[in-house]
């Protein structure tokens, strides 16, 4: 996905401002899904690996905050990580979904 070289078409609308003018870039596209569950694997994957990310920051679990993703196929509910549970401890297999209420779907 970091690899792809974009080179941009001129007299073409730019999709964002963050398009690059300039020709031989490489920068982050948009990943494409083929499913809901192929995109919220990939989403939760990213959220541990954020919470991973803290543990190796000092943040120790769910007092110290916590982390959320929407939910592609449902984007009222949010994947999160569980309260007291250490960030370092967190897996794909234990994140919770919650509403914006934070009661657990």
């Amino acid at each position: 996905m970091l690899d792809k070289v974009k080179t941009p078409q001129l007299n073409v609308q730019k999709k964002s401002i963050y398009d690059p003018t300039q020709t031989g870039l490489i920068y982050p596209e948009i990943q494409q899904f083929d499913s809901f569950e192929a995109e919220r694997l990939h989403r939760k994957q990213r959220l541990v690996a954020a919470c991973r990310a803290f543990a190796l920051e000092g943040f120790d679990y769910g007092f110290a905050g916590h982390l959320t993703i929407r939910d592609p196929e449902r984007p009222e509910l949010y994947w999160t990580n569980p309260m007291c549970v250490h960030f370092a401890q967190v897996k794909v297999s234990n994140l919770i979904l919650a509403d914006h209420k934070g009661q657990v779907v």
